[in-house]
């Protein structure tokens, strides 16, 4: 599938991790006069076209901010069918994960979510572990300063007491990210410009790419579109374009 979409050396541009906002749900189902359950839950059913557009192409990580620390602030009906929907997702997609290859990674404070969702991701999680091919991670009741608080606390637990700055990498072990590299692509849909505590730390280098669509609408030829301007663009980590053109020739 890939090889009809991109030529080789657009391939070797393809980001390894992509982080994906999915907003845009409860605007979606109101302009169709519908109530916001009815948006997340065809914003559900889009996740299954969008991994399996990442996977068929070969990215190999992709990490959905599914459900924010914040969000814990939302109505309990909202919030209950959200949790319905997580469960209903992950008992029908099991199988197809066992047979892609398809780890099931989670970051966040699964203890703030009810018990039967806790279980099914808990499950999930443990039954996909052996996967080496893809890798989905689901942002469930989570925050990215959240996140920072306790690695810092982590971190202060187990360094002796000097002077020593830590490398980003030694405090980087603390992070839930600790074993997904860095997101190279941060997509946000809904046209919303804001990161929304999602991955602040690790997506410091990341390209961000805001697509007007609302998330149900955010189809697989809209992910092959962001997946063409991030190759487009030149990474440069600081540098200059011309010590990138002289480490590409050396």
């Amino acid at each position: 599938m890939s090889e009809e979409l991109f030529t080789n050396e657009e391939k070797n541009k393809l980001p390894t991790h992509v982080g994906i906002i999915m907003d845009g749900n409860g605007r979606w189902a109101r302009s169709r006069k519908r109530p916001r359950l009815f948006g997340h839950r065809n914003g559900v059913e889009n996740v299954r076209s969008v991994v399996n557009a990442a996977r068929e192409i070969g990215v190999p990580y992709i990490t959905l901010y599914a459900f924010s620390a914040e969000n814990q602030n939302r109505p309990e009906g909202e919030k209950s069918g959200l949790m319905k929907l997580l469960e209903e997702f992950l008992t029908r997609e099991l199988q197809a994960m066992l047979r892609d290859g398809i780890r099931l990674r989670t970051i966040g404070n699964l203890d703030g979510l009810p018990p039967f969702a806790k279980h099914i991701v808990e499950d999930t999680v443990d039954k996909t572990k052996g996967n080496r091919d893809w890798n989905l991670t689901l942002a469930l009741n989570y925050g990215s300063r959240q996140e920072v608080l306790k690695a810092v606390h982590s971190f202060t637990q187990q360094a002796e007491k000097s002077d020593h700055i830590p490398e980003w990498s030694e405090f980087a072990q603390h992070l839930q990210t600790k074993d997904l590299p860095d997101p190279d692509l941060i997509i946000r849909t809904s046209g919303e410009f804001r990161l929304s505590n999602f991955l602040l730390l690790q997506a410091a280098y990341a390209e961000i790419f805001v697509s007007p669509l609302h998330w149900p609408d955010f189809d697989r030829p809209a992910f092959i579109d962001a997946l063409r301007n991030y190759i487009s663009r030149e990474r440069r980590f600081g540098q200059t374009s011309e010590q990138i053109l002289t480490l590409q020739t050396n």
